[in-house]
């Protein structure tokens, strides 16, 4: 019978009613077959051959003198230990078609293998007779396919059931990155490549999504990638993704965070005059991410390869502030020099990156940066007095460019003048193109002459 510890056979030996009679022998706790006994309720003097015992172990269907198929109840004493059935169909999850697949079934307590099966390839369709009173792990594989495992607790099962259980098996699995900066733990644009390990030929070669760092592939189950991430002025990084073995999930997730390409700056920070190196703090502003770095100044500090900066000095030691920019975009290191000004009488500081609309006094919004360095300059300074002095090209008339330049100056102090500093600490004076500290021969020279200046009238 189905349960594994119950026989009935046929034979044709003394003691039994004539022809081939039914005896019944059951496998005891020792593992020893019990000497066979006959089966009085449905033996007679023909031939009682082929017994078959339905799913639920009640009925015997059996041949009656090879002329027909009977059936008959079986006693409740005589009949198998109970079992139950679990069937269903094992389907492609994609294409929803039945596929053929190998059934493993074993003990869970002993991982013993109970039995091995196949179900039927056209449909899928399975059925698996299982006694109660143990709990199996019911495997279903295929070359190709992933693996499925189902636990099956019949330990308090007490009555014949059928248990309904349909199995989907995927053939490809989805890799999801996402490529993050480990540093800032940003998404960055990377390029992800994948090809089968041993092999020279990438079967993915695509940029990740910069947006949200992510990336997505179908993979073949059955074989072994090596996926490649890089982006520019980052560290490579390179991953084994094992698809060939015991594949249970369809989706396979990876963070990779790449570590950015470093380059040493020296931030020198020097008196102006002699040259002798002033205590400073550097504030470092990464232009081209979210990044602000402080430090002292005269040492070397890591940036990113490929990134822009601006360079804020400042000091408590009676300086003025100064700033710069690095740019290591052709990922080259480079040293930084930034002389800074005592804080004396008739100190001529030219602010950077102070423009304003064409022929407009009204401040570019590029502007606020340098100008917050002087209110912060002025409220650490709170005796200090200056002249603000703004400058034009030669392009158009001398008095055209003198009101304009007079407007600038204005301008520029009534801005300083809303973040909490009294006007009267200001001096606002146009020079026009009086000042000129190139001659006005090219557009870039031209720029130049266009500034803004901050000078010490007492302090």
């Amino acid at each position: 019978m189905a349960d594994g510890r119950t026989l009935i056979f046929s034979s044709n030996r003394p003691g039994g009613y004539g022809g081939f009679d039914m005896f019944q022998s059951t496998l005891n706790d020792l593992g020893e077959w019990q000497i066979p006994y006959i089966l009085d309720y449905v033996n007679t003097d023909k031939d009682d051959q082929l017994p078959c015992i339905s799913a639920q172990g009640d009925l015997m269907y059996y041949t009656y003198n090879n002329n027909d198929i009977y059936s008959v109840v079986i006693p409740p004493k005589l009949r198998q230990f109970m079992n139950n059935i679990v069937q269903g169909y094992i389907l492609d999850v994609d294409t929803k078609g039945g596929i053929g697949a190998e059934i493993i079934v074993t003990d869970a307590l002993t991982s013993e293998r109970v039995m091995s099966l196949s179900n039927n390839p056209s449909d899928g369709r399975y059925t698996i007779v299982l006694p109660v009173g143990r709990s199996f792990n019911i495997e279903f594989k295929k070359e190709g396919y992933s693996s499925f495992t189902h636990s099956m607790d019949l330990r308090n099962k007490h009555a014949y059931e059928e248990i309904p259980l349909d199995v989907e098996l995927f053939k490809s699995i989805k890799l999801n990155l996402v490529v993050n900066d480990v540093d800032l733990f940003e998404p960055i644009l990377a390029r992800v490549k994948i090809r089968e390990k041993g092999q020279h030929t990438f079967i993915k070669d695509v940029n990740n999504n910069p947006r949200t760092g992510r990336f997505s592939a179908d993979l073949d189950i059955g074989k072994n990638y090596e996926v490649f991430i890089s982006a520019e002025h980052f560290k490579s990084e390179i991953f084994e993704l094992n698809a060939s073995g015991l594949v249970i999930y369809r989706e396979f997730d990876k963070y990779i965070d790449l570590a950015p390409e470093k380059l040493e700056v020296m931030i020198a920070v020097a008196d102006l005059m002699n040259n002798s190196k002033v205590k400073s703090k550097v504030i470092i502003r990464n232009k081209s991410r979210d990044e602000i770095i402080e430090v002292e100044g005269n040492q070397l500090v890591s940036l990113r390869a490929g990134d822009r900066y601006e360079v804020e000095v400042t000091s408590d030691q009676g300086y003025a502030f100064n700033s710069t920019s690095i740019d290591l975009t052709s990922g080259k290191a480079q040293n930084i020099n930034v002389p800074l000004q005592k804080l004396e009488k008739n100190t001529k500081l030219t602010l950077k990156d102070i423009t304003f609309e064409s022929n407009s006094d009204k401040l570019s919004d590029i502007s606020f940066e340098e100008l917050n360095r002087v209110i912060k300059l002025m409220k650490e300074n709170p005796s200090l007095k200056v002249e603000i002095a703004a400058h034009t090209d030669d392009v158009g008339s001398d008095i055209f460019n003198l009101t304009l330049s007079d407007k600038r100056a204005e301008s520029v102090v009534d801005y300083l003048s809303q973040n909490d500093i009294p006007s009267e600490r200001f001096v606002a004076r146009g020079y026009g193109e009086s000042q000129a500290k190139f001659a006005n021969d090219s557009d870039e020279n031209r720029a130049k002459n266009r500034r803004v200046e901050l000078i010490i009238v007492s302090i």
